[in-house]
C-alpha cells in the first residue's frame, strides 16, 4: 500500500476522535479540497449547515466567502496564502473577528515522505482570564480605589443585575446625600423620591438587559439638559463583571460627554454632504470603500448605471455586492494595492446590467492614507463609461476585418477563375487547332474523336464551374426553394450510383453499404443529389490510384447518416477550419481541378435539412465526410 493511501486510512480512524475535540479543526488536501471539519469549527464561525456538507468543497473559495467575518478580510486572505506558501507551522497567531471576538490560529502542513499532502487549521477562542474578573468582583470598599474613581471626570456607576446601584462616583451625582441615598435603589426609585420628572429610559433599560442576558458590552447615546440649560450629549457603556462561577455578577457603567464631538461630527457631516453632492453631479461612476471592502459611498451615476433604487447613505454593503468576483483583473489589482504593491492602479472591466446589456468601463483605483481612529484606509474607485468608444472601435475593427476578408475573397476568386477558365480554354483551343489540321490532312474519324472528347470534357468542366457560381449567387439571393418529398433514399442513391459511378471515369466503382432498417422521410431530392454528387466526385477525384470510395448509409431511431469514405490524399489539419469557405481548397491538391465552392453549397443544403456535416481526415490515408440529417 502506498504512503498516501495509508495516510487516508489513518485519517479516517482519527476522524471520530477529532470530532470530539473542543478546538475548531479543518483539514484540507494539498489541492485545497476540504477533507475534514468538526462541529466546533461550524459553531465557532456560525456556519449554519452540517460539517459533512463541507467535505469535498474548495477551501480556497471558502476563505474568500468567510473573510468578511474578520476585521481585515484582505489581510486574512493573504495570510492564509502566505502560510501555505511558506510550508512552515505557525502556533498561537491572534486574529480578530468583526463581532469583537479574538481567535488564536494554529497552522501545520501535513508532510509524508517529504511531500506536503494537506494543511491542518486549528482555531481557539480567546477568553478573559477569571483572575482578571475577580478583581472587579471583590466589591468597592477599598478607599483608595474609591477615591481614584470619584476623581475621574466620567460618570461611573456599579449595579447589581436587578438594576440597583452598588456604587456611584461624584461625576455621576455630585451631591453626597443623594449619592448615599441611591445605593441599593434603582433609577425609578431615585427619580420618584426626588420628584424628578424623568421616567426610566427605554434604550438604557434595553442595553442593560442585553448586557445581563448576553454578557456583552452594550452602549447608547442620550441627550440631557444640564444645570445651565444647555443640551449635552452623553455616551454610556455597560460592562459585565463575572463571578468565580462565570455568571454575570455586576454591571459597571460609565458615561462620557460627547457634546463637542457631536458638534464637530455635525460640521464634518455637513462637509461630507457637500462632497457627496459634488460627486453626485459628475458623470463618472464613483465608489468609496475601506480596507475591509465595506462600501461607504456610491454616487448617483453608479446607482443609475446599475439600477440601484434605494441604499442607506451610511452603509452601502460589500464591494462584492456591486462588482462580481468573476472580475478577476479588478480584484487582482485591488488586493495587490491593499498588499502595498502600489497606491494607484488602472484597468478595464465589463459590467453586465440587470437588463442584460453590457458596459465597458475604464477604472482607476487609488488608496487614501489613514486618517481615522480605526486605521482603515479609504479606497476610491472611479469608473469611466467607454461603451460607445469601444463600440466604435469594435465596429471599425469589424469593418477592417471584413474589408480584409473581401480582398482575400476577391483575390481567391480572381485566381480561381483565372485558373479554372484559362486551362480549359487553352485545352479547347489546342484541340480545335489539332482537329483542323487533322481534317486538312484527311485523318480518320477515330483520331479526331479523341480530341473532340477532350473539348467536350473541358466544356463540361467550365459548365460545372459556372453552375457552381450561379448556385452560390442563388443561395446568397435566397432564391433556392426547399421542396422535401418522402422517397426511398436507398433507391435514390442506387439511381445516382448506376448513372455516374458504375463505373467512374477511371474504371472504379462506388461501394454502397447500408445498416439499419430503411425509413422513409422527406428530403429535397435536388439538394441531396447535389450533396452526394459533389462529395462522391471529390472522393473519386482526390483518391486516384487508390481503392474505390464507399458510401455508407446508417439508419438510427432519430436520424439518417450517410458517410462518403475515400482513401486518397487527405486534408491537412490547418486546412480543415476553412474547408467550407468560398474559394478555399486544401494546400495539397496540386493540379487536381476544383473551384473551392462546392462544399459551401453542400453545407448550405445540409443546413436546409437541419442537418450537420463533419470531416475526419488524415494526410495520405483518406477522408470521411459524414452527413447527419434528422427524420
Amino acid at each position: 500500500m502506498n504512503t498516501t493511501g495509508t495516510y487516508h486510512i489513518e485519517q479516517q480512524k482519527l476522524s471520530g476522535i477529532l470530532k470530539c475535540l473542543s478546538d475548531a479543526i479543518l483539514f484540507e488536501s494539498s489541492e485545497r479540497v476540504v477533507e475534514f471539519v468538526n462541529d466546533k469549527f461550524c459553531s465557532l464561525f456560525k456556519i449554519k449547515f452540517a460539517p459533512d456538507s463541507m467535505i469535498g468543497s474548495n477551501y480556497e473559495d471558502g476563505v474568500i466567502a468567510s473573510s468578511f467575518l474578520f476585521k481585515n478580510p484582505s489581510r486574512f486572505i493573504y495570510r492564509i496564502e502566505e502560510l501555505i506558501e511558506s510550508g512552515k507551522p505557525c502556533v498561537g497567531e491572534e486574529i480578530f473577528l468583526r463581532d469583537g471576538r479574538s481567535l488564536f490560529r494554529d497552522y501545520s502542513p501535513v508532510v509524508i515522505d517529504n511531500i506536503i499532502v494537506g494543511h491542518l487549521w486549528i482555531y481557539k477562542e480567546a477568553y478573559i482570564s477569571s483572575n482578571t474578573t475577580n478583581q472587579y468582583s471583590s466589591g468597592f470598599n477599598n478607599a483608595f480605589f474609591e477615591q481614584i474613581v470619584n476623581d475621574l471626570p466620567s460618570a461611573i456607576a456599579v449595579y447589581n443585575t436587578e438594576k440597583e446601584y452598588l456604587y456611584v462616583n461624584k461625576a455621576a451625582i455630585d451631591n453626597d446625600e443623594k449619592r448615599k441615598f441611591i445605593i441599593g435603589k434603582t433609577d425609578v426609585e431615585y427619580n420618584n423620591h426626588y420628584n424628578i420628572a424623568k421616567p426610566e429610559n427605554l434604550i438604557r433599560a434595553n442595553c442593560f438587559n442585553e448586557t445581563v442576558k448576553n454578557g456583552t458590552v452594550s452602549k447608547f447615546e442620550e441627550s440631557i439638559i444640564n444645570e445651565l440649560g444647555k443640551t449635552c450629549h452623553l455616551k454610556t457603556f455597560f460592562f459585565p463583571i463575572r463571578s468565580l462561577n462565570n455568571s454575570i455578577d455586576k454591571i459597571v457603567s460609565y458615561s462620557i460627554d460627547i457634546t463637542e464631538q457631536k458638534e464637530i461630527s455635525s460640521e464634518f457631516q455637513q462637509l461630507i454632504q457637500q462632497y457627496k453632492n459634488a460627486l453626485n453631479r459628475v458623470k463618472d461612476v464613483v465608489l468609496i470603500a475601506n480596507d475591509n471592502l465595506e462600501v461607504s459611498f456610491l454616487n448617483d451615476a453608479f446607482k443609475k448605471m446599475f439600477s440601484i433604487e434605494s441604499i442607506n447613505d451610511t452603509f452601502e454593503g460589500n464591494m462584492f455586492s456591486h462588482i462580481p468576483l468573476k472580475e478577476y483583473s479588478f480584484y487582482s489589482h485591488l488586493f495587490g494595492m491593499l498588499a502595498g504593491k502600489n497606491n494607484e492602479v488602472d484597468g478595464r472591466i465589463i459590467f453586465s446590467r440587470k437588463n442584460n446589456s453590457k458596459n465597458w468601463l475604464n477604472y482607476n483605483i487609488s488608496k487614501i492614507a489613514v486618517t481615522n481612529e480605526n486605521k482603515l484606509s479609504s479606497i476610491v474607485a472611479v469608473f469611466n463609461d467607454i461603451t460607445s468608444e469601444v463600440a466604435v472601435e469594435e465596429n471599425l475593427l469589424e469593418v477592417v476585418k471584413r474589408e480584409k476578408e473581401l480582398n482575400e475573397l476577391k483575390s481567391a476568386f480572381v485566381n480561381m477563375v483565372s485558373h479554372e477558365m484559362r486551362t480549359p480554354l487553352a485545352i479547347i483551343s489546342s484541340c480545335a487547332e489539332i482537329i483542323q489540321m487533322m481534317l486538312a490532312n484527311d485523318k480518320p474519324k477515330e483520331d479526331i474523336d479523341n480530341y473532340a472528347n477532350h473539348i467536350l470534357s473541358e466544356v463540361e468542366r467550365m459548365t460545372t464551374f459556372m453552375n457552381d457560381i450561379l448556385m452560390i449567387s442563388k443561395i446568397e439571393a435566397g432564391k433556392i426553394e426547399f421542396n422535401p418529398e418522402a422517397v426511398s433514399l436507398i433507391d435514390f442513391v442506387n439511381t445516382i450510383s448506376k448513372s455516374a459511378y458504375s463505373p467512374w471515369k477511371d474504371g472504379r466503382q462506388l461501394e454502397l453499404e447500408v445498416k439499419g432498417r430503411e425509413r422513409l422521410f422527406p428530403f429535397d431530392t435536388k439538394m441531396v443529389r447535389h450533396i452526394l454528387q459533389n462529395l462522391i466526385d471529390n472522393a473519386f477525384k482526390y483518391s486516384s490510384q487508390s481503392k474505390s470510395p464507399k458510401l455508407r448509409l446508417r439508419y438510427s431511431k432519430t436520424f439518417i447518416t450517410f458517410s462518403i469514405v475515400d482513401f486518397g490524399i487527405g486534408i491537412y489539419k490547418e486546412d480543415l477550419a476553412k474547408l467550407f469557405s468560398s474559394f478555399s481548397r486544401g494546400s495539397n491538391v496540386a493540379n487536381i481541378p476544383g473551384t473551392g465552392i462546392g462544399l459551401v453549397v453542400v453545407k448550405y443544403f445540409v443546413n436546409q435539412h437541419n442537418g450537420s456535416v463533419s470531416v475526419k481526415s488524415r494526410v495520405n490515408s483518406g477522408t470521411i465526410f459524414s452527413i447527419k440529417i434528422p427524420y
